[in-house]
């Protein structure tokens, strides 16, 4: 008997249960939209930690006096949409961003250490390859 009865409390009535979100679809609507809302609202006025900006001057690295004296205008080489992009993959090389680390010893700081301030669990679901 006592069998038959957990049975039973096991049983879902799924016609009574879409009922019953049916019934209930503008509150479930009106919930999400003000929490998807009050999210929004929070990670808009969130002040962000890190803000970083990068200029990058291109030249031709000529000069008047690097130049004969009898060219033109015409003979400067051309800045073109090559030779920028190679400059910016120059710029955000890994290994000049390692050696800009490295000069200015980043490893030392609290926030460029990600693992100073993890919790225990953290640094096991580290271990375990679950988290980054």
């Amino acid at each position: 008997m006592s069998v038959q009865s957990a049975a039973a409390d096991v049983d879902v009535d799924l016609r009574q249960l879409f009922a019953s979100l049916a019934r209930n679809w503008l509150r479930i609507l009106v919930v999400a939209l003000l929490v998807t809302g009050l999210a929004y609202a929070l990670a808009w006025l969130a002040t962000p930690h890190y803000k970083a900006e990068t200029q990058i001057k291109i030249e031709t690295g000529e000069s008047v006096y690097t130049r004969p004296n009898n060219t033109n205008d015409n003979d400067k080489p051309i800045l073109d949409e090559e030779g920028i992009a190679t400059e910016v993959q120059v710029v955000s090389s890994s290994d000049i961003l390692n050696q800009v680390a490295l000069k200015l010893n980043l490893a030392r700081l609290p926030e460029f250490d990600d693992a100073a301030n993890m919790s225990t669990l953290s640094k096991f679901l580290v271990i375990a390859g679950l988290k980054s």
